[in-house]
């Protein structure tokens, strides 16, 4: 009897620390990620565009953050609609045209809108329970298919593919260089996508896609 109720503490205690973990999901991640409110020019370019953005999406408006990383690159997160965040890094700020900036930033409104950021999150979240092998299995959960659905969203708001294609080149090639490489949330990334079986859809792949439109 002693034993079943260990069991049973032990496993409720585990349930309590995943719930904990999944309410307090975006937090963590926007921690991993290093991101920190806009200053300045940062807020006024990017609220310009996702106000506008989430006017033609019929979104409400996330809250938005930076991550001081040369790297090119962005992500989506927290747990709905309404608690979502974006965050892009000071490299991407630097480096996208208007049309290219806006073009990624409704690749992440997209995400948002179909719940692919809120799952990823959640995904995370539990990744952090596994220790690296956690990011490892939130990798392998990763849906390409969405990533590219939501590349063909964000064309399909913004009417110019070229603009999207253009942002999903510049990411290409530096987000190697990302200083923040947390395994937990390698697959929130932008440039982030695989296939069911765990083979990685490259940028170029995802530009053809756009290149049909």
């Amino acid at each position: 009897m002693t034993a079943v109720i260990i069991v049973v503490a032990a496993g409720a205690a585990l349930a309590l620390v995943i719930a904990a973990g999944v309410l307090a999901s975006g937090r963590i991640v926007g921690r991993l990620a290093g991101a920190r409110p806009p200053e300045g020019f940062e807020s006024e370019r990017l609220t310009v565009s996702v106000e506008a953005l989430c006017l033609g999406a019929g979104l409400p408006m996330p809250r938005l953050a930076v991550i001081d990383d040369e790297a090119a690159s962005a992500l989506a997160y927290g747990r709905g609609p309404r608690t979502a965040t974006v965050a892009v890094t000071t490299g991407l700020l630097r480096s996208l045209s208007p049309v290219e900036l806006e073009g990624t930033l409704a690749h992440l409104l997209a995400r948002v809108a179909d719940g692919t950021a809120r799952r990823d999150t959640q995904l995370a979240s539990l990744a952090l329970l596994g220790g690296p092998l956690g990011g490892a299995w939130a990798s392998r959960h990763l849906d390409g298919s969405r990533v590219v659905a939501a590349d063909v969203a964000a064309a399909r708001l913004t009417r110019f593919p070229p603009g999207v294609a253009g942002a999903l080149r510049h990411v290409g090639e530096t987000s190697g260089g990302l200083r923040r490489r947390s395994p937990a949330i390698r697959h929130l990334w932008i440039h982030e996508a695989r296939g069911p079986a765990g083979q990685r859809i490259g940028i170029e792949d995802r530009i053809t896609v756009l290149g049909d439109l």
